[in-house]
């Protein structure tokens, strides 16, 4: 079954085939992938494979593999994930990392607090509760679907009692909204462009949740409304970090600077692409 669905799902032009025939495997049987090995000449009973020919079938509609099998891993930590929420990225691990480094470096003498708008899987806000001792994070959505995710990863990761959860549209948002200012203001917000939309890969555009992955206009409208409202959501020493597009890094900095944001800094991803803006208000500003 492995060797065939391999070569079946490659002959369809699926990248990654055999990783997506050994995790599909791994999820009917119940086995890690080395087990698949260690037990290469097991034969799959009637149930088992009536089981992988759904999977497969799914998969072949192009539903994303992490979908298929419920679940998929960021920062080294497994979260659930299903139609209501955005997969969870490696690039958003770059903005994590840089929020987690930030946070270490300017805040270890006390609990910082940490915003996350849009929040979708919870990845960031639950990252940043495991990795930065005594944070206090909070986390807002517009969906609430999206919020029971949410808190269902923060309760499978052990941060539950760290994190509150809460459902918001962040163009409403008000300065009223938010009687306690926070350290870290973070961000994967939708940027892809309504004009992009259409040319995405079915599992993206056919499967994830649009509002999540397109604002339905330019793919810069979350950055106006983050650059404008952080003024009033940060500690004067705080920083607001948000992820872009390969290709929006201008774009992103410019709105922030023209909203009276300085020390503007871009953090690359792993393949060497300006992916995060890290934005401080001037010195003394509130």
């Amino acid at each position: 079954m492995l060797q065939w669905g391999t070569s079946y799902l490659a002959e369809k032009g699926f990248d990654e085939s055999r990783l997506t025939i050994e995790l599909l495997l791994c999820h009917v049987l119940r086995l890690q992938r080395i087990q698949l090995y260690t037990n290469f000449e097991k034969p799959l009973s009637q149930a088992e494979l009536t089981s992988f020919k759904i999977l497969l079938q799914r998969r072949l509609q192009h539903e994303p593999l992490q979908y298929i099998i419920g679940t998929t891993e960021f920062m080294g930590r497994e979260f659930v994930v299903d139609r209501r929420v955005l997969i969870p990225r490696p690039e958003t691990e770059v903005l994590a990392e840089a929020a987690v480094r930030y946070a270490k470096e300017n805040f270890h003498a006390f609990s910082p607090k940490i915003l996350d708008i849009g929040t979708g899987s919870g990845c960031l806000a639950v990252a940043c509760a495991v990795m930065i001792e005594n944070a206090v994070v909070t986390a807002f959505d517009i969906s609430k679907d999206a919020i029971d995710v949410a808190r269902s990863n923060a309760e499978r990761n052990d941060v539950g009692d760290k994190i509150t959860f809460s459902v918001r549209d962040v163009f409403a948002a008000v300065a009223a909204d938010f009687p306690e200012k926070f350290h870290l203001v973070i961000s994967n917000p939708p940027y892809i462009s309504k004009s992009e939309f259409d040319g995405l890969q079915p599992e993206v555009r056919e499967f994830e949740p649009s509002s999540a992955t397109t604002d339905g206009n330019d793919g810069l409208s979350f950055y106006r409304c983050i650059a404008s409202i952080a003024h009033f959501l940060l500690e004067h020493n705080g920083a607001v970090f948000v992820e872009h597009a390969y290709n929006q890094s201008v774009a992103v900095q410019e709105i922030f600077g023209n909203a009276g944001w300085e020390s503007l800094e871009t953090v690359r991803d792993y393949s060497g692409n300006p992916r995060c803006l890290v934005a401080q208000l001037p010195t003394g500003k509130p």
